[in-house]
């Protein structure tokens, strides 16, 4: 790769290493990737950062332009609105003609509760 140029493309709250790497040999100086920072930020308008760096056949790299979306961070956010409607209660199955008869199976169980002996007061 002889005088390449490595693409980093951030999102809000992305680091450059973060971001997405795409690799071009057809821009070649500071005019055509300002250019194409422009036309990368009008197809997608949520980019952040957008930075250029040329690496030559050694394996070095340098930045050449870097370019910030100021209108990134003023992007609505979309927000999950919660509901405060509790969960519905799902309704207990209906006992069979043989579990009501016998008083046995599934369902809520009733008993009797026992009421309180009233004790006479001594005098």
């Amino acid at each position: 790769m002889s005088d390449a140029v490595e693409i980093y493309v951030c999102m809000p709250g992305q680091s450059l290493k973060e971001g997405k790497v795409e690799y071009s040999q057809t821009i070649y100086d500071k005019f055509a990737a300002e250019q194409d920072a422009q036309k990368r930020v009008k197809i997608n308008p949520k980019i952040h950062k957008i930075a250029y760096y040329k690496i030559n056949a050694e394996g070095d790299f340098r930045i050449f332009y870097s370019f910030t979306n100021p209108d990134a961070t003023n992007q609505p956010r979309t927000v999950i609105q919660q509901h405060d409607k509790k969960p519905k209660k799902k309704k207990p199955r209906k006992r069979s003609f043989l579990e009501r008869l016998f008083g046995v199976g599934g369902g809520k169980k009733t008993t009797l509760k026992k009421k309180p002996v009233k004790t006479a007061k001594k005098k």
